[in-house]
């Protein structure tokens, strides 16, 4: 996995660098780069070749939701190891104007299953009802001015065509080798006739892909949840999924969560997903001078930052889950008054236990202003990846989509040339009574995960739009990049490339990349808590692929810690 470590001094360099070269090649609507600047829209995701198809889509007069569609489908193309149509997610969109809202199109549990049934980590009973296309489509139909057959077609011509077999994608073929050797359509599609891992800068093509996209885009997400893909699906998880299941799977619209820090107003993602963590946290934190430590690398900085996240997490646990099912205390737990009552058991001298970090009572405050239900009902009978859109307009997405694990459940469609995820895993507690245990599980509930696409604006404008894969680790990269930019003033790609760490009930360390000070670490240590090292820009911690809006420009940045890349309109 790729390296790399360029300071604040460098990234200056690589954005006047991209300027001076616009000025050069104006003709050229488009410029791409780990670090790109663009005046009539921007994309930033894990993939060069992603990030390309939805700025073309911009520069052919479409808005930033169908650059973000085309970007989301050819993400599951280039890197069918994190996304695609196997898959599921959230999108936040902000619209010039004033729409505000979150397409949840998170997976659901197959109709059959009950608490006993049993949790398989891959397979074919590892996998839930795929939300993907359905999401997509709404938000396309609701909310773009394109059509699926127009966002599709550089994807489909891009699968048929093909691309370089790259060194993420031979690595991730690598990685579960054996699983892809076990599936002949998927051996056919990954491999060499003989078997082996073909060699990096060979064509790579999908045509079962291609023949699954063309009928999507022929016949809408009826297509996907109906016919000969849903009739693969079922086949290839032995029955698992039904075509019942299928058929009667929902997208849903839901209000996002509002929140704001240090003057700066945050929306993100609702339950089932990690919103609340991120605004809990960064509400603990607005009780902290943070600015006067002058470093993030400070370890007080570090120490502050670390119980907050336990304590919203440990919320987390407790209240969050499908809240078509139960009836989640948003407004109380993003609540400011609450978080002045959660930061009373922070000890300035010493880590709380992350096992042992209790609950609060967050029903004891009356809502100020509570969060209104799903616009739509729902019917009731972590790999992943982020991609940031603005356009000329000031339209906005933050789209964050995952088939859970790398290669999800490693089940291969057979025909149709994709993964299908491993959500059902999801459905975990930490003890019984925490509403996403497996004993709330039950048919066409959504797991619980940790998504938080986010965008952040000040007096009503955007500023920036970021979000990032990395299971436990998401909501703190993206708080501890926000912390970066708004605390500390960094510019957007030092407060990504910044060292990162994670606090999480889910660990009993201290997750702690390679860059900061030893000096740091053992004073930490000295508080209590257990460091876990990980090298220098770790694909653990995450991938952020954010942008960041200026008076007259965009800058996008890709994900320095994964493939990612940013595409810049003029």
């Amino acid at each position: 996995m790729r390296r790399m470590s360029i300071g604040a001094q460098g990234c200056l360099c690589v954005i006047l660098i991209a300027v001076s070269g616009l000025i050069a090649l104006a003709a050229d609507p488009i410029t791409t780069g780990l670090v790109a600047v663009g005046q009539k829209g921007m994309v930033a995701s894990d993939h060069l070749l992603a990030s390309q198809i939805g700025a073309e889509i911009l520069a052919q007069g479409g808005n930033a939701v169908d650059a973000a569609v085309a970007t989301a489908f050819a993400i599951g193309l280039v890197a069918p190891y994190c996304a695609g149509i196997g898959g599921e997610g959230m999108m936040l969109i902000t619209l010039a104007d004033g729409t505000e809202v979150a397409i949840d199109f998170r997976s659901w549990a197959p109709g059959h299953v009950t608490k006993e049934t049993s949790v398989n980590k891959y397979g074919p009973k590892s996998v839930c009802i795929p939300g993907q296309v359905a999401g997509l489509a709404m938000a396309l139909e609701k909310y773009g001015t394109m059509t699926l057959a127009e966002v599709l077609e550089p994807v489909i011509k891009l699968a048929r065509e093909g691309f370089p077999y790259d060194e993420w994608l031979a690595g991730m073929v690598s990685y579960i080798y054996d699983d892809i050797l076990e599936q002949p359509a998927a051996a056919e599609l990954f491999l060499n006739p003989d078997g082996t891992i073909p060699e990096v800068g060979s064509t790579f093509t999908n045509t079962g892909l291609a023949q699954a996209l063309e009928l999507i885009a022929k016949d809408g997400p009826a297509a996907f949840y109906k016919g000969p893909i849903a009739d693969a699906i079922v086949e290839a998880t032995e029955g698992w999924i039904t075509h019942e299941d299928l058929a009667a799977y929902r997208a849903v619209e839901r209000d996002p969560i509002r929140g704001s820090y240090r003057g700066y107003e945050l929306l993100t993602a609702p339950p089932p997903v990690g919103g609340t963590i991120l605004v809990e946290a960064l509400n603990i934190l607005e009780h902290f001078n943070l600015a006067a430590f002058h470093s993030p690398a400070d370890p007080m900085v570090i120490h502050l930052i670390a119980q907050a996240l336990l304590l919203a997490w440990a919320d987390f646990d407790q209240y969050v889950a499908d809240p078509g099912f139960i009836d989640v205390p948003v407004a109380q737990l993003i609540d400011k008054r609450y978080a002045r009552e959660r930061l009373k058991l922070i000890r300035l001298n010493q880590t709380l236990e992350p096992g042992s970090v209790p609950a609060g009572d967050p029903y004891h405050f009356a809502p100020v202003a509570a969060q209104s239900e799903s616009r739509d009902a729902v019917a009731t009978s972590g790999s992943t990846t982020h991609i940031s859109v603005v356009d000329a307009k000031g339209n906005v997405v933050a789209l964050t989509q995952t088939i859970s694990s790398a290669w999800g459940s490693r089940v291969f469609v057979p025909r149709f040339g994709f993964p299908l995820n491993n959500e059902f895993r999801n459905f975990k507690g930490y003890n019984p009574d925490q509403p996403n245990d497996l004993d709330y599980a039950g048919p066409h509930k959504r797991p619980r995960t940790e998504l938080c696409p986010t965008i952040i604006r000040k007096s009503g404008n955007p500023i920036w739009v970021l979000g990032t894969h990395g299971s436990a680790r998401i909501p703190s990269t993206v708080l501890e990049t926000i912390v970066n930019l708004i605390d500390f003033g960094m510019d957007l790609y030092t407060a990504i490339v910044a060292p990162k760490f994670c606090s999480s009930t889910h660990y009993k360390e201290l997750r702690m990349e390679t860059g900061f000070p030893v000096e740091t670490v053992t004073t930490l240590e000295d508080m209590g808590y257990v460091i876990k090292t990980y090298g220098e820009l770790d694909w653990y911690f995450g991938g952020v692929n954010a942008i960041q809006l200026l008076d007259k420009y965009m800058i996008g940045v890709g994900a320095p810690r994964d493939e990612g890349s940013a595409a810049g309109v003029w």
